[in-house]
């Protein structure tokens, strides 16, 4: 939007200090700066005309005729949509908890208390719950699949403090839409992936997690190592053994510098490009590791590193057998990390139906970043539909094939 600020002389400078006469106007020097305002808050009011029938004194049956009003996610709830897609949002995309916000808006003149806002979010979420579904559907819906997990602390009704709950990512790789999904759960327990993917078969990338061995041993469950966390622990030895730990940081380097150049390359290409250059760099390394072993002692770090990517080993040369694959589980990390940036502000979940709604949330608004949908655009857009979208067409409001509906001028989704 462009708002036009006329700057004029006065009038009574708009003369020729020669001649006296009016100055002529020739054109227009014009300066654009970005400007911020608050954001804008007011009031909707939906006025809905009332008909009856001409007879109704007579005894008529027929009743009083209004139009219908808008759907909304929560029923009688005095925020309209767009409110709740903006308190949404901001929490679990800003990490701005519901307390700052209730601060904001206070500024606008407008107080919200915290329990109401936080009542909002959850009824929508429980709305949203068959979307959920539909979208861990999806993300398991492919032959690669990235995985991880991390606590979120969980507030113990009555005691005052919290526990360790999980949220565990499942990142959708391959060809398909980059979409993200999480899962919470009360525990670490090695069951919780098992149950969450269930039929799932194809390739898993995941850390050494012990939990995850039995997933493994599924037919046609195949893992995936991760190079960046076999870096890690060679990284942690530089400083008892930094000419050790440095020779196998630099092979590990020269790995990377090769998938660099194979990155953008279609898949067969990289499999091939694989086999040709990383396979000899592999056996160059695990060569090396097998030499170094006997020389470190158990408590050494330098050992541990060597352990952990000597016992990985089939599973860190996986990646060369499919150009599909990645070196590294970062992608399934860096859907991580938006969590960790909510523990740092938002703190803790309430309740077991918070941690669901968080789980939730994170899922959409991850997979619309890695759709480059803004967030806030899908929420108000679907919020508005979901009430009376057929369930059978759930994946038309997905990240990536969502298509805002049309509106007309007063902004209302036109009916189809």
């Amino acid at each position: 939007e462009r708002v036009v600020i006329e700057l004029d002389i006065p009038a009574g400078e708009r003369l020729c200090p020669r001649t006296g006469r009016p100055l002529v106007c020739i054109g227009y020097e014009e300066s654009e700066k970005l400007e911020y305002r608050p954001g804008r808050l007011f009031v909707q009011v939906y006025r809905r005309a009332k008909y009856a029938s001409p007879d109704r004194l007579r005894g008529a049956t027929v009743g009083v005729l209004t139009a219908p009003m808008p759907d909304h996610p929560v029923p009688k709830c005095k925020a309209d949509v767009g409110l709740i897609a903006y308190a949404i949002v901001s929490k679990w995309a800003d990490h701005l908890p519901l307390y700052r916000q209730d601060n904001i808006f206070q500024r606008e003149g407008i107080t919200i208390p915290r329990s109401t806002l936080d009542d909002w979010v959850l009824a929508t979420a429980d709305t949203l719950r068959p979307l959920g579904q539909q979208l861990k559907q999806t993300v398991l819906d492919t032959q690669v699949l990235f995985t991880d997990d991390t606590v979120l602390p969980l507030l113990e009704p009555g005691r005052g403090r919290t526990r360790q709950a999980r949220l565990w990512v499942y990142v959708r790789g391959g060809a398909g839409p980059p979409l993200v999904a999480y899962d919470f759960t009360l525990d670490r327990c090695k069951s919780r992936p098992q149950k969450y993917l269930g039929a799932f078969q194809g390739y898993i990338h995941a850390d050494a997690y012990q939990g995850y061995d039995e997933l493994f041993k599924r037919p046609r469950v195949i893992e995936v190592g991760c190079w960046a966390h076999a870096r890690r622990r060679f990284d942690e030895a530089l400083l008892s053994r930094p000419q050790e730990a440095s020779e196998v940081l630099s092979h590990i380097r020269r790995l990377y510098q090769v998938e660099a150049q194979l990155r953008e390359r279609p898949a067969e290409e990289r499999r091939q490009g694989r086999q040709e250059h990383v396979r000899p760099l592999l056996a160059t390394l695990f060569s090396r590791l097998q030499e170094l072993r006997p020389a470190t002692l158990p408590s050494e770090p330098l050992r541990a590193a060597l352990d952990y990517a000597l016992h990985q080993r089939q599973a860190l040369e996986r990646f060369i057998e499919d150009g599909r694959l990645e070196a590294d589980n970062n992608i399934a990390e860096n859907a991580i990390r938006p969590v960790c940036s909510g523990r740092r502000n938002w703190l803790f979940a309430g309740s077991e139906r918070g941690g669901r709604a968080t789980a939730l949330y994170l899922g959409l608004l991850r997979s619309c970043v890695a759709c480059e949908v803004n967030p806030w655009a899908y929420f108000d857009d679907l919020l508005r539909r979901i009430q009376s979208h057929p369930v059978r067409h759930l994946r038309a409001l997905l990240p990536d094939q969502w298509q805002p509906a049309p509106r007309d001028a007063r902004g209302l989704i036109l009916a189809r």
